[in-house]
């Protein structure tokens, strides 16, 4: 089976998408470009309303993995093309990302910058003088250097979204929305995939792309795969007077909370590494205090500004162990390909997966090296070249 999916031809292959996220969406315009019969399906009513629209909606080069150097930086260009391409505007903006990095782990991101460079992304190492000028509203005490992203930005990734599936059902693929899986098994014609409504369907291929249910997903097939769904608070204030916007999505490095403008408000979070894993959406606000109390000695001007409690929000990481993602054939059940755990980087990493994905469907050599996203390293007793991306916001 698995030498006949490598043979296959797209014209005629039926590949069904399990998510309507930007990945989801990514995967499917790209398959259906190429010639392949889709069928999306969404559980929930409309696209873009989990992790996708509940995202920070950054696109950074900054990693210390290359391969996620590799594929930010081809979405970049993609994002860049992306009216030209789809027909709507992507909203891509490159406001740039600051990594504000402690004396003590300058060299390790001087490492890291080189490693950026090498693999087409540029970095710019600030000393802190420099940055204290164009980012006044910092206090910069105890670093050592600030990494800053010129080519870095954010996007609307609901804008995307929304235009990759239009574009694809305007190719002829089939976008089902309130379409759970509910079960799905090989069968002797592919897969035989069944929904909590309609018929089942039959496919050739089925993508995991369900996000932060790709874990469940995978299991209703009898697969495993290590991505879970760790919950992100975003913080909203009101308008911020004093300054200069728009911000770079800006990251203290010691304390992890990051921050950028949203128009005249600011967006503001940080990740708490002992929740354990879980699909709780709701705003956590007892992590508020924790996060501003290492938020104000870093960017003061918090400590002035009103919290709109109303705009915050919370979506969620869909996390694998190395924070690495999952692209590739299910080691096991032939037909099943993975494009899930992005640990963060679905938008920024969308447009690359819907490229190798395509390629892994058609049976060509893909754009990129996949091996350290191979979806059997875990089950092998294997991991990721290195120690898997350490810059995790």
């Amino acid at each position: 089976m698995r030498g006949s999916i490598r043979a296959m031809t797209l014209p005629g292959t039926h590949v069904i998408v399990v998510g309507a996220g930007i990945v989801g969406a990514a995967v499917a315009w790209s398959l259906t470009r190429a010639g392949a019969r889709v069928t999306v399906l969404e559980r929930a009513a409309a696209a873009a309303t989990g992790a996708t629209g509940r995202s920070a909606a950054g696109l950074r080069h900054q990693f210390s993995a290359p391969q996620n150097v590799r594929f930010s930086a081809y979405g970049a260009r993609r994002y860049a093309r992306f009216e030209a391409e789809v027909g709507v505007d992507a909203g891509f903006r490159r406001v740039g990302y600051a990594f504000v990095v402690p004396d003590a782990a300058v060299e390790g991101w001087r490492r890291q910058a080189a490693t950026v460079r090498a693999h087409g992304g540029r970095v710019d190492l600030l000393a802190p003088q420099e940055a204290a000028v164009r980012w006044p509203w910092l206090d910069l005490s105890g670093v050592g250097l600030v990494s800053y992203g010129p080519d870095d930005g954010v996007l609307d990734p609901h804008a995307v979204t929304l235009g990759w599936l239009g574009a694809a059902r305007a190719g002829g693929a089939v976008v089902r929305f309130e379409a759970e899986v509910t079960d799905l098994a090989p069968s002797a014609v592919g897969w035989r995939v069944h929904t909590a409504h309609g018929a089942p369907l039959t496919g050739d291929v089925v993508v995991n792309a369900a996000g932060p249910q790709a874990g469940r997903v995978a299991a209703l097939a009898g697969a495993s795969v290590p991505v879970v769904p760790s919950r992100r608070s975003v913080y909203v204030t009101t308008a911020v007077s004093g300054l200069t916007l728009p911000t770079p999505l800006t990251v203290d490095v010691a304390s992890g909370v990051w921050l950028r403008s949203e128009g005249e408000r600011v967006i503001f979070g940080r990740s708490n590494p002992a929740e354990p894993p879980g699909e709780n959406e709701r705003v956590d606000w007892d992590w508020l205090e924790p996060t501003l109390e290492l938020a104000l000695p870093r960017f003061p001007f918090l400590a002035r500004a009103e919290l709109d409690r109303r705009a915050c929000w919370a979506g969620h990481y869909e996390v694998t162990p190395d924070h690495l993602p999952l692209i590739g054939w299910d080691p096991a059940l032939p037909g099943l390909l993975h494009a899930a755990g992005f640990s963060g980087h679905g938008v920024q990493h969308a447009p690359a997966t819907g490229a190798a994905v395509t390629a892994l469907v058609a049976g060509e050599p893909s754009p990129f090296d996949l091996t350290p996203f191979a979806p059997g390293r875990f089950a092998a007793g294997l991991r990721a070249s290195g120690d898997g991306e350490v810059a995790i916001v």
